[in-house]
């Protein structure tokens, strides 16, 4: 399992692809749950703001629900241990140019 071994946090504006350590301290603004046919099944959204306004969209497959049920509308929490990928497509919730991932090393802490 993957850890992150510094309590240094990175803002979103500052994350990138290709690194699956980074430690942000985000607060969710929404979540919703989005359905879908594909294998994967249904997933949990969120839009997550930093302590500098900067939003980024983040999903999470039911495969991994239990890791982000901490995650509460309005409540301040430290992810860890994410993928951070390039946000594509005709949907973007956010205009980050990046899109968080939550997997199976994934954290959340108060």
């Amino acid at each position: 399992m993957a850890m992150t071994t510094s309590n240094i946090t990175t803002l979103l504006s500052n994350v990138k692809p290709f690194k699956t350590t980074w430690k942000v301290e985000v607060k969710v603004l929404h979540s919703w749950t989005q359905h879908s046919n594909y294998s994967g099944g249904d997933s949990l959204e969120f839009i997550l703001v930093d302590t500098t306004g900067v939003k980024i969209h983040c999903t999470c497959k039911r495969l991994f629900l239990a890791r982000v049920k901490r995650l509460q509308v309005g409540e301040w929490r430290f992810l860890e241990n994410f993928s951070v990928t390039p946000a594509t497509g005709k949907y973007r919730p956010t205009s980050h140019k990046f899109k968080l991932s939550i997997t199976s090393n994934s954290n959340v802490n108060n």
